[in-house]
């Protein structure tokens, strides 16, 4: 009894085990290539595990790319593919397999079709895509150095005073969103899986790079905020608005988490959710900076070498995206994706409205008014105090 038992369920589970082990996949080298038209490439292909029959592989014709449509391949030696672009640009179009069998019979060989194929571009020119490779890393650049003048002016002022700390703390959640969402689509297995299952022939949308940005901005969020609360700061403060916004905020980020641990949600969703609260703290963080420096007349205390790279950053970022479209004739990335795209514009515009206030609105005020709280819960204080104008009037000038 127990014998048979035993049995059972050892047939039971092992009958969940060879799906990974009947069901090799082809493996393309390179499996993603980048051509011009009419350019040629060879692709190596081979069989990620080892067959004892000789195959006969059939590929979904395209409108887009030429090849021989048959392929006889082997476990013994690797097989080439000649793949010649065709004369249409297109940003994305995958090698796949129509069929395999048996070579010489007409016996279904189970082939893995979703994982077997390989990903292919036609752009009009290498070396733009060569440029728009230098400008992504150009805008990376940019705005991870945009954080510092801030921290540095704080420093060489020894005062944050002009610094609005709506901005700071709206900053800080957002950042601090945006690098757990980085962390575990580039870390985490599950979530890669959760992905890869939403998006079959999708690759992970997050590199090395986006982690180390992400981590970096919310390290230099946590500095400045850390200065708030030790540097003058007169009687500055928070505002009720942002921290109703900012409980909204992070409370929502709480409940997804808690449904995901609940088993209620997938993780992934939970993923989705931060990059949620990201965009809902682009679209505000700049409201209270902009309306502080309305209030005061001045700009003094708010780093223009911020505004400066952040537009630099912003208006690169824009720049790689219409390269891209151009390069592939589609702007997909633009109609796809508007809630990028209307970020990356949004945060644009605020730098613009900051640069007019800077230079050309403010540019001569030295003496401001008091904080004022952009909620009205009191009288405006009528005399004026000077911000950092006992030794420290030609550094805030500069606002380097």
């Amino acid at each position: 009894m127990f014998t048979s038992l035993y049995l059972f369920f050892l047939l039971f589970s092992l009958s969940f085990v060879p799906f990974s082990l009947c069901s090799p996949h082809l493996i393309f080298d390179p499996s993603s290539v980048s051509l011009v038209p009419q350019e040629k490439i060879n692709l190596t292909v081979s069989i990620s595990e080892r067959v004892e029959d000789v195959l006969s592989v059939t590929f979904k014709t395209s409108e887009y790319i030429l090849f021989s449509p048959v392929l006889t391949i082997s476990s013994n030696e690797s097989s080439y593919l000649e793949v010649t672009a065709g004369n249409d640009p297109i940003n994305q179009v995958y090698l796949e397999i129509e069929s395999c069998f048996i070579n010489g019979t007409s016996i279904d060989y189970p082939l893995d079709n979703s994982s077997s194929f390989a990903r292919i571009r036609i752009i009009r020119s290498h070396p733009l895509d060569v440029i728009v490779d230098i400008v992504g890393w150009a805008y990376f650049l940019a705005w991870s150095i945009s954080f510092w003048p801030q921290i540095i002016l704080n420093f060489q002022r020894k005062s944050v005073i002009g610094l609005n700390f709506d901005f700071v703390l709206l900053n800080t959640i957002g950042f601090a969103s945006y690098t757990v969402y980085n962390c575990l689509l580039f870390f985490d297995s599950e979530v890669q899986s959760e992905y890869i299952s939403s998006f079959p022939r999708s690759p992970i949308p997050v590199l090395l790079n986006d982690v180390v940005f992400a981590a970096h901005a919310f390290l230099a969020c946590a500095i400045t905020g850390i200065q708030a609360i030790f540097l003058e700061r007169e009687n500055q403060r928070v505002s009720r608005v942002c921290i109703g916004w900012s409980t909204i905020l992070v409370l929502s980020g709480v409940v997804t988490l808690i449904l995901t641990l609940t088993n209620v949600i997938q993780l992934l969703t939970f993923v989705d959710s931060l990059s949620y609260i990201k965009m809902g703290v682009t679209l505000s963080k700049y409201f209270p900076q902009a309306i502080m420096n309305f209030r005061r007349k001045s700009t003094v205390g708010w780093s223009i070498g911020n505004i400066l790279l952040d537009f630099t950053g912003g208006t690169l970022d824009l720049l790689q995206v219409a390269l891209q479209g151009v390069n592939v004739a589609n702007f997909s990335a633009i109609i796809g994706n508007p809630v990028k795209f209307g970020l990356g514009f949004v945060s644009i515009v605020f730098d613009i409205v900051f640069m007019i206030q800077h230079y050309i609105l403010y540019k001569d005020a030295q003496i401001v008014g008091e904080y004022e709280e952009i909620e009205e819960e009191g009288e405006r204080p009528s005399s004026p105090s000077i911000q950092g104008v006992d030794n420290n009037i030609d550094n805030d000038e500069s606002q380097a």
